[in-house]
């Protein structure tokens, strides 16, 4: 029986580009139920800036853009930035203690979610030994440092929910 480390798993599916670590990030993400793309940055921001497009809850750090509804947790449309997606498990990590984040992650019918295909790691383990501390699995396939369950896990899933993840490449 032959024992393989991660890191040594790490190089043979991965190697060592980031392009192979993205696909396994989208092909992951995909059996998680989120729809998943790779899109440019410039296409993305033609495209939300398009006058149909409406969202009422938004937080992309990168672009500098915060907006929420007037009615809290009433957002049909939210669009956020996630802080890392996870390669081998296709999670994404969203970081705050924002209840209104929180909210709109868990009530959005429609959950739009940048991701920098640089903040893409390989693994969960990888991302907490990064980081120092561990990872709550929330729901949805969305995961945070600072959040808290009761069960280590919350549950909640509905066919009326869809997590669409935009893998934006050159930020």
């Amino acid at each position: 029986m032959d024992v393989i480390t991660e890191k040594q798993l790490k190089k043979n599916v991965c190697g060592d580009q980031n392009g192979s670590l993205l696909d396994l990030f989208l092909m992951n993400s995909k059996s998680l139920g989120h729809d998943s793309l790779k899109v440019d940055r410039n296409l993305f921001l033609e495209a939300a800036s398009k006058p149909n497009v409406e969202f009422e809850f938004v937080r992309l750090k990168s672009f500098d853009l915060n907006k929420a509804s007037l009615n809290k947790g009433d957002s049909k449309n939210a669009i956020l930035e996630a802080d890392f997606g996870i390669a081998d498990s296709g999670k994404l990590l969203v970081d705050t203690e924002d209840s209104d984040v929180l909210v709109n992650l868990l009530l959005a019918e429609s959950l739009h979610i940048i991701l920098p295909s640089s903040k893409i790691r390989y693994s969960m383990t990888e991302h907490e030994l990064k980081a120092g501390r561990p990872v709550v699995d929330l729901f949805r396939g969305i995961a945070s440092h600072t959040a808290t369950s009761y069960n280590n896990e919350l549950c909640f899933s509905s066919d009326n929910l869809q997590t669409i993840v935009y893998i934006i490449e050159d930020l």
